[in-house]
């Protein structure tokens, strides 16, 4: 297994990484490399890392597999700033949230060379960020999707998939496009209907509203919290695909206002129905 890890971005999903690494397979040796010194001295002073870096070539030196940390579109500078300090052999993969782009993307930056890029979206994290937000727990159970590309090496799929395996996750295996397709349903859709509902109410709705927003609100726009740096990166990199799955929705919120227009209260009753059904048949098998 791998002995030797470096991640690159120590905020949530770095950060929570190193602690279960830390917990789970302590003999690992694991470096860090953050752009500020706050985060490389609290990395080290909470024992997540054994050498803290502020340059991700530094940190990459000797390491078996690397993880990038950061914001999808950030991906493709810092492999291009460790390059060619990356062993031979070395695994590289991600924690982004959108596979396509960034695979293609990374594959170019380490063509001929001596590292292999395999893709992983963890679906797991948080609106909040940074190290302080970091648990030991976060990949506990987890699905891991794994994004190889047309040409990866079995094998290398296996190292990543045990690495996450390692944390407690459970991994899946797709294509990255299949991936791309799948999530802009299951988490970009979601976000963007946070996004709008919080601002339908707290920006547009007449005074007072805030006065009367319960759990079900808050439990409904809680994504909306999450970083807009974070969220410009994954919906440039899916577009088209969250660009669809907005018409299906919008085509949903169209039916329930025809109903409405028609009065036909039977109809919501099937229709909310519909909905209470689905959702419970998924929540034992989340």
């Amino acid at each position: 297994m791998t002995e030797r890890v470096a991640i690159l971005g120590l905020g949530l999903m770095g950060g929570s990484l190193a602690m279960a690494l830390r917990r789970r397979a302590p003999d690992i040796r694991i470096t860090g490399y953050a752009r500020r010194l706050e985060t490389r001295e609290e990395a080290l002073r909470l024992g997540l890392v054994d050498g803290a870096a502020d340059d991700p070539a530094q940190a990459v030196a000797d390491a078996t597999l690397v993880v990038c940390g950061v914001p999808v579109l950030a991906v493709p500078d810092l492999l291009a700033s460790c390059r060619a300090a990356l062993p031979a052999g070395c695994l590289v993969t991600d924690v982004g949230s959108t596979k396509a782009w960034l695979v293609r993307e990374a594959d170019s930056l380490l063509a001929g060379g001596r590292a292999i890029f395999v893709g992983s979206h963890p679906i797991a994290g948080s609106d909040e960020t940074g190290l302080s937000a970091a648990r030991e727990e976060l990949y506990q159970d987890a699905v891991v999707v794994v994004t190889p590309g047309a040409g990866t090496p079995p094998d290398a799929v296996g190292r990543i998939a045990a690495f996450w395996g390692l944390v407690g996750a459970r991994c899946r295996v797709m294509t990255p496009d299949q991936h791309d397709q799948l999530v802009a349903r299951t988490s970009h859709l979601p976000h963007v209907v946070a996004a709008a509902l919080a601002q339908a109410v707290l920006t547009d709705g007449p005074a007072g509203c805030e006065a009367l927003c319960g759990t079900g609100f808050r439990d409904t726009t809680r994504v909306a919290g999450g970083s807009e740096d974070l969220w410009h990166d994954i919906l440039k990199t899916n577009r088209q695909a969250v660009q669809a799955v907005l018409a299906d929705f919008s085509g949903r919120l169209d039916e329930f206002r025809r109903l409405l227009e028609r009065g036909d209260f039977e109809g919501i009753r099937a229709y909310l129905g519909r909905s209470r059904t689905v959702r419970r048949n998924w929540e034992p098998g989340r």
